[in-house]
């Protein structure tokens, strides 16, 4: 009896999904296929695939009541005249469902008018916008989206001019069935013409007014430009010592014309002391702990210790940075640094240095530092022992079109650096020292997910001989971003016993397609060239040593996660290995 029991039990509850139908859809007809991935995103056909219905009419019933959204989409793309046949065919044991969109002609933009006066059609006339600035090209094809986002435009550059009240009363799509296409009419109420008037900060804790003073890019009684907003914006939010910035306008200009200003702000922590655990092949295990003050003497100032210490290296470094030095977007560092750096089969170095440097940032593009820089170097185990006292004027400038630090895919990157030395004991010997480093990034589809990188790095040093220089300032490849797979840092002329002497100059190269396979998985095959060189400038006319390899990329929330394993096609007995893996955040370059 209770065996009975348990089989109707059993019975009662299992999964509906056994009773329901299998059914797949197929959609024929529409070749558009950006209006087709917005069909099936939006189609409960789709979405509730993996929940289907228990009888054919309850799919029947699912796939008509998609026809009305399916069209909304349809017409949300241009496509007035669509229609939608669904048929169900029974193949087997699953239900195919066949969607046949006839999507007929697109609609174009035949003419887009702009008006003041929605009564008597008055064209609006201020400050030299037109209809081209809002991205809708006629003749293209209508897409309501694209009418959103020029109205949204219409409304910031109205702001840009002096107008930040401005309004679209109006916005009429106005179809011709005949000719197929369609007249766009804007009608503006722009509002008074206003100027920056008082600005209010609220929020202030720790932090001294006139620090943010500086940051904001208007004045009193100058025409209301958003730019300046955003940009206000933006520095502040860049300086890291505020987790929300909110600016905003009251919606009144008073009797001069003027728009009160509220800069809302909530400070962020600005103390923190953080610690960390790595390891890598080349530094072995490691432990890190910082602690910073952002916010020193209350005017945006850094004063940041750090110390790192690992297999590899032990460094520690001392930093103080205050921001906008004499002029808006210049910053003065200063910087001190004691490091031990263990390179097998090249050096072990103690080094101490002192840094003055100023940075500037010229443009959104460019920008650069140059400084005063102290140096004293303790160098043994090395082809070239010694001590040396160095003191520079480093200098260093960078141009920079590149879309994403971590992840580029289009643009490209100028680095150029140049460090005259004076070595005051020794050989007491003059030298100078440059770089230059470009970087390349050709996308070769247009979704981006084909992209070639390369880059190109050229260095020399003259003015000294090799033995007169100091092995940590000399060129040496091997790394994780130059001739990869070969031991670090050795990659240069040997002595007899087969330790690296270093280089007065070097060339690298290294290609990269690009290849992202899923949202989340990319792969990139590389190739590394190099040649490191005893003449003061870079010759191709010596031994070339080439790496092959093969990456692997994850791309996270914040960035690419790399693992890249490379193979020395040149490889020294006895010092390179036969491969090399290589882990980091972002990609090589």
């Amino acid at each position: 009896m209770h065996f009975f029991k348990r089989i109707i039990l059993i019975a009662f509850l299992m999964p509906i999904s056994i009773f329901a139908l299998n059914y797949d859809v197929k959609f024929t007809g529409l070749k558009d296929r950006n209006t087709l991935q917005a069909i099936k995103r939006t189609s409960n056909l789709v979405i509730l695939q993996e929940r289907p219905p228990k009888t054919i009419n309850s799919l029947r019933f699912r796939a008509n009541s998609d026809i009305s959204e399916m069209l909304k989409v349809l017409h949300f793309y241009g496509f007035y005249d669509a229609k939608i046949d669904i048929d169900l065919e029974e193949n087997k044991n699953i239900i195919l469902v066949n969607v046949l969109i006839m999507p007929g002609v697109r609609y174009t933009i035949k003419d887009v008018k702009i008006y003041t006066d929605c009564i008597d059609k008055k064209q609006m006339d201020i400050g030299g916008i037109s209809v081209k600035d809002l991205d809708l090209k006629l003749n293209s094809a209508l897409i309501t989206q694209n009418v959103l986002n020029a109205e949204k435009k219409l409304l910031f550059l109205l702001s840009n001019k002096g107008y930040p009240l401005a309004k679209v009363e109006k916005r009429d799509v106005i179809i011709d069935q005949t000719h197929k296409n369609a007249l766009i009419e804007f009608c503006v109420n722009t509002g008074s013409f206003s100027l920056f008037g008082d600005t209010k900060i609220t929020g202030l804790k720790d932090i001294d007014k006139s620090y943010i003073d500086k940051k904001i890019k208007w004045t009193q009684n100058q025409k209301y430009d958003s730019r300046k907003v955003i940009e206000t914006q933006q520095n502040l939010l860049k300086t890291n010592l505020f987790s929300s910035v909110a600016i905003l306008h009251v919606d009144k200009i008073d009797e001069k014309g003027q728009l009160e200003m509220n800069l809302k702000l909530v400070e962020a922590l600005h103390k923190y002391i953080s610690t960390g655990v790595s390891y890598a092949t080349i530094d072995g295990f490691g432990v890190s702990l910082s602690w910073a003050n952002r916010n020193f003497r209350s005017q945006g100032e850094l004063l940041a210790i750090d110390a790192n210490v690992a297999q590899r290296l032990i460094l520690g470094i001392a930093t103080y940075k205050k921001p906008d030095f004499i002029k808006i977007d210049q910053n003065y560092v200063l910087r001190f640094e004691a490091s031990r750096e263990k390179i097998p089969a090249s050096y072990l170095a103690f080094i101490y240095s002192m840094e003055n440097r100023i940075d500037r940032k010229f443009s959104k593009r460019i920008h650069g530092s140059i400084g005063f820089s102290a140096e004293y170097d303790e160098i043994t185990h090395s082809a070239n022992d010694g001590n040396f006292f160095l003191l520079s004027l480093p200098a260093f400038l960078k141009f920079s079109s590149a879309n994403n630090l971590l992840n580029p895919t289009h643009g490209q990157t100028i680095i150029y650096r140049a460090e005259p030395f004076k070595n005051t004991i020794n050989s007491a010997k003059y030298f100078f020292k440059q770089t230059l480093i470009y970087n390349l990034y050709i996308p070769l589809e247009k979704n981006r997910n084909f992209i070639l990188a390369i880059r190109m790095s050229l260095g020399s040093i003259f003015g000294a001989k090799v033995f007169d220089l100091p092995l940590t300032k000399l060129f040496l490849g091997g790394s994780d971003d130059d001739l990869r797979g070969y031991k670090y840092r050795t990659v240069s002329p040997l002595d007899a016993n087969n330790d690296p002497i270093g280089g007065r100059s070097a060339i690298y190269f290294s290609f990269e397609p690009r290849i992202r396979l899923t949202q989340k998985v990319g792969l990139v095959p590389f190739t590394d060239l190099g040649v490191v060189s005893f003449k003061e400038y870079p010759s191709v006319n010596e031994k070339w040593f080439k790496s092959v390899g093969i990456g692997l990329r994850y791309f996270s929330f914040f960035g690419p996660i790399r693992l890249d394993v490379a193979f020395p096609l040149d490889r020294r007995r006895a010092i390179d290995p036969s491969y090399k893996i290589y882990v980091s955040v972002g990609q090589t370059f």
